[in-house]
């Protein structure tokens, strides 16, 4: 793995400035990030850790029309969340089957969906 620089993001501003070179990437469960570093795969100059941000985007919020799952909920967080569970058992079961448990502890749901596979 290559040398970088790492910086943990306060708030959403400071995650915006802090990539503002072209060669970061934003860090968050970093399941596929930091193989993808260690395979010398990608190399950034720079990470930039949002886990800091999840207290507004790792949120599940509910209504009776609608649910909005933030990017930074945890694939865990989701499976287990009791309205997913009952109304969505598809997106649960598809999480489920979509890494093992520890990588469900770990991986957030953006970041899930827009990896950035081998």
């Amino acid at each position: 793995m290559r040398p970088f620089i790492y910086e943990r993001a306060s708030d959403a501003v400071a995650a915006i400035h802090a990539a503002d070179i072209a060669s970061s990437q934003y860090l968050a469960g970093g399941t596929t990030l930091i193989d993808l570093m260690k395979l010398d795969v990608m190399r950034p100059e720079r990470v930039v850790d949002i886990n800091p941000l999840a207290e507004r985007l790792g949120q599940i919020n509910v209504t009776d029309k609608s649910i909005r799952l933030g990017g930074l909920v945890r694939m865990s967080q989701a499976a287990n969340h009791p309205v997913l569970r009952r109304d969505f058992p598809v997106i649960v079961q598809s999480l489920e089957l979509a890494a093992s448990p520890q990588l469900r502890n770990m991986a957030t749901v953006g970041g899930n969906l827009l990896q950035r596979t081998r």
